[in-house]
């Protein structure tokens, strides 16, 4: 690159590399420009790998590249060798980004209504030609389209029921005045409230669905102009349930003891009335989920002061002998009706953690993203050799899981998957956990989390036998987070039935997202039907949020 000389880069200012440019011919400049642009570009991809270099997640999740060379590397490994190919699993777990099509905004927003205005010349909508005075024909007109937004709004609705009496003082057979009233064109929601279902389905709504607390909410109100008490509506939610929610959740409970598959987890909720009065530091909330394969999808949640093992009994019934999946809580496992199975989610985290500790792990994730350098370490550290490889089959158990669920395979299909591919690998997990036990104290944390899954080896490979188990609760785990997240904002319950009355609206407001329903439309409905046709059978059916008898216009579009 000739035009290189003319730049004095050493001394370099403005002034100089501007009179450099102008003495070079028209070939030199795009010859200059070319250089320049690339190397902004190479700088511009440093940059970029530095900031990922940075930022990305220092976890298993790194080395992707390994993937490609795994067969290549267990093709040349003796059989004494322990499975590299699983150790680079471990390492370079890979999760592959499916490009999205991305909707436009004009598409996304044809699931809003319209509301169309014409909008015509000054001259009227049949205008004549300035110059020749006959009428003009219309051409294909320009449309333009724009999202408003429309405030939330609160009205009264004043009901004025006109009563008459005979003026002429007639009584009737029991000597009172003859009297004709009008009838309430509604029933009240809440008798002696200015309560509707739309504003209290709106509040359900506001704390279950976007976890916005009453307090916050009461100062929405307030900005409103509006003085709407958190202890009021706390009031609406408590009686809504026990009048209306609770018959419907106690319906789909029945449902629910019915499933074959169900998950069960629990998370804390401090309770201060239950704190006050037995000094009990948490109470808990008990979340159950139906199975992946139910076609009645249902989230339960329930407010319970304990964990004892009674609280299984109380959702699941006497008698469920389907499949039931949890974590390693012996509560669980006290329930000796059921056929249980464990979490492989759970059971891996407890290796895990005591892996991801490790100096050694921390100075593998360091080295270059370079196969033979990874598994020329790891030779050099037999311990953590040990440790990865059960890790890296649990990793190819969930490889043949993803391969299922992405060919939408049949139960029986999964099931013959399962027992060519997931059992020999599960074996191979269960001899390196031994194997991790025979070479690392008992004390260690690395032994007890090897002891965790072979304790729970069987009930761990009992989604073998059947394609609709699950390998592990996550489901569970899933559905407890959007009660994670409102606790964050509410922190706590006030008093119990407060606790049993949130327990109630999040059971309907989350089955209903789990059905396709909008939550806040699904509760108006519910509570509309309800106090006016009363708490009857043929009505809690119809209104399950799984139920097919909903109307259409409650479904999200």
């Amino acid at each position: 690159m000739d035009f290189l000389s003319s730049f004095d880069l050493e001394n370099y200012t403005r002034k100089s590399m501007k009179e450099s440019l102008e003495s070079l011919d028209h070939d030199d400049l795009v010859d200059a420009a070319l250089f320049f642009a690339d190397n902004l570009f190479q700088k511009d991809q440093i940059n970029k790998k530095a900031a990922m270099d940075r930022f990305a997640s220092k976890s298993e999740l790194l080395f992707i590249s390994l993937f490609n060379e795994a067969e290549e590397i267990a093709a040349t490994s003796s059989p004494e060798d322990m499975d590299e190919s699983a150790l680079l699993e471990t390492v370079s777990k890979e999760r592959s980004a499916s490009p999205k099509k991305r909707r436009s905004m004009k598409e996304k927003a044809k699931a809003l209504p319209e509301k169309i205005i014409n909008v015509y010349p000054e001259a009227g909508k049949d205008p004549v030609c300035p110059v020749y005075g006959t009428a003009m024909k219309e051409l294909k007109p320009t449309v333009h389209r724009t999202i408003k937004y429309v405030p939330q709004r609160l009205y009264v609705e004043v009901e004025v029921d006109h009563n008459y009496v005979c003026p002429k003082g007639c009584e009737d057979e029991d000597g009172k005045p003859v009297m004709i009233s009008a009838s309430r064109r509604e029933a009240p929601l809440l008798e002696n409230t200015m309560a509707s279902t739309s504003l209290v389905s709106h509040i359900i709504a506001q704390k279950t669905v976007m976890g916005l607390p009453l307090y916050r909410q009461e100062q929405g109100w307030l900005r409103r102009g509006f003085n709407l008490a958190r202890s009021v509506m706390a009031s609406w939610m408590i009686r809504s349930s026990q009048i209306y929610g609770e018959a419907l959740v106690d319906r789909m409970i029945q449902d629910f003891r019915k499933c074959d598959v169900v998950h069960m987890d629990e998370t804390v909720l401090k309770c201060l009335e239950v704190s006050r009065e037995q000094k009990r530091t948490n109470c808990y909330m008990i979340v159950g989920v139906s199975g992946e394969h139910e076609c009645r999808k249902m989230v339960i949640y329930q407010f319970k002061k304990t964990r004892e093992q009674k609280f299984v009994r109380e959702l699941l019934g006497e008698g469920f002998e389907k499949a039931l999946m949890s974590d390693g809580f012996e509560g669980y496992d006290n329930y000796t009706a059921a056929v249980h199975l464990s979490c492989m989610a759970h059971a891996r985290r407890h290796l895990y953690d005591a892996v991801k500790i490790r100096a050694d792990y921390q100075t593998l994730n360091k080295l270059p993203d370079e196969a033979e350098v990874k598994l020329s370490y790891l030779r050099e550290n037999p311990a953590l050799e040990i440790l990865l490889e059960p890790l890296g089959n649990i990793t190819r158990l969930y490889k043949v899981e993803k391969k299922a669920g992405s060919k939408k395979m049949s139960p029986e299909k999964v099931y013959e998957l399962r027992q060519k591919e997931s059992k020999p690998l599960f074996d191979q997990v269960i001899a390196g956990m031994e194997r991790i036990t025979r070479s690392f104290d008992n004390g260690s944390k690395a032994a007890k989390g090897a002891n965790y899954f072979l304790k729970r080896k069987d009930s761990l490979a009992r989604y073998l036998e059947d394609g609709n188990y699950p390998i592990d609760n996550n489901l569970a785990e899933r559905m407890v987070k959007p009660f994670v997240i409102g606790r964050k904002g509410f922190l706590f319950a006030d008093t119990e039935a407060g606790a049993e009355a949130t327990a109630v609206w999040y059971s309907l407001s989350q089955s209903a997202i789990m059905n396709g329903l909008v939550p806040e439309k699904y509760i108006e409905y519910v509570l509309t039907r309800l106090k006016n046709e009363g708490i009857r059978e043929e009505v809690l059916d119809e209104l399950l949020p799984y139920s097919r008898a909903l109307p259409e216009y409650l479904y999200k579009k």
